[in-house]
């Protein structure tokens, strides 16, 4: 909880490969269930952390959008959550 008092949210998954159960399970599914009880929800792609992993720019895009695909797919309202790709923050670097 923040010195305001407001709840946020903030986390997010790395595009590495094609989504399976455990990201499902592990992540994406608590943030649907999670995301009508904060009060400001911040979702992101994490592929400034994938860097390390995925090294074809063109696979890492495509992967990303993935993500973005299949966050919106499992539930997540773009109407509650602020859903984002890390590298368009240029304060991340």
């Amino acid at each position: 909880m923040t010195k305001t008092g407001k709840k946020i949210l903030l986390s997010g998954i790395k595009p590495t490969g094609t989504l399976h159960i455990g990201n499902y399970f592990g992540a994406m599914k608590q943030f649907v269930d999670l995301q009508n009880s904060y009060d400001e929800n911040y979702i992101f792609i994490a592929n400034y952390h994938a860097l390390n992993s995925v090294k074809n720019a063109q696979e890492l895009e495509e992967l990303s959008y993935a993500i973005a695909m299949d966050y919106l797919a499992v539930g997540l309202d773009p109407e509650k959550v602020v859903l984002y790709m890390q590298s368009d923050v240029p304060q991340v670097t």
